[in-house]
């Protein structure tokens, strides 16, 4: 897909899963995403890793929680180091959509809460704190981004260690950020750690990874 396509899509799942989380038939269903992975020859939508990483960031944008990146692995046939490499890219994809909604909702909230008649986003300790969030995300996209291009083993798990640190980093900061109100029922934010924290124990632990990029 051209990137004008993989921006038309990222907007139709946002708009999909505006509402809340979506049973997984309903959304493939309701997008089209099962020609996602097919051959263009066989009538498919193609079956480029970017396409499915746009799918899998906006899967963790709206904290869908769907097994997309193991059906389009399954899809695609993939087996071995290919289909754990592709596993692994997709998931940092969802940990990047996760972030993004963390960090904008901590945004509002900041810009929401005030003390001492003002916004706390105004407190520069906290500024701080969202800064190196957001840079910590940043990195982590432009790994990802760069590991979709070639998928090499090191660059892979590259991606994958900074992923983790910035799900870590913008996870713990949102919740403390939030204060006593970061886990509870009130807020969508519980679920979205919840969700950073499964991710985190999937396709190998980053120290795990760490040692395969020393490797390569």
């Amino acid at each position: 897909m051209r990137t004008d396509e993989q921006r038309m899509l990222a907007e139709m799942l946002d708009a999909q899963l505006a509402g809340g989380p979506l049973p997984w038939t309903e959304v493939i269903d309701a997008t089209g995403l099962a020609l996602l992975g097919v051959p263009e020859a066989d009538g498919g939508l193609g079956t480029e890793l970017r396409d499915a990483a746009v799918v899998a960031a906006a899967l963790g944008r709206g904290n869908a929680g769907l097994p997309w990146p193991e059906h389009w692995a399954a899809t695609r046939g993939l087996a071995g180091d290919d289909a754990s490499d592709a596993l692994a890219l997709l998931h940092c994809a969802e940990l990047v959509g996760l972030c993004r909604t963390m960090m904008r909702d901590t945004a509002r909230f900041l810009h929401e809460r005030r003390q001492f008649g003002v916004a706390i986003a105004s407190f520069q300790a906290l500024r701080h704190r969202m800064a190196d969030m957001a840079m910590a995300l940043e990195q982590a996209e432009a790994m990802v981004d760069l590991a979709l291009d070639g998928q090499r083993p090191q660059a892979v798990s590259a991606a994958r260690v900074l992923a983790e640190d910035a799900a870590r980093a913008v996870g713990e900061g949102a919740v403390q950020l939030h204060g006593a109100m970061g886990l509870t029922a009130e807020l969508r934010l519980g679920g979205y750690f919840r969700r950073t924290r499964v991710l985190m124990q999937a396709d190998g632990t980053a120290r795990a990874h760490l040692r395969r990029y020393a490797a390569a």
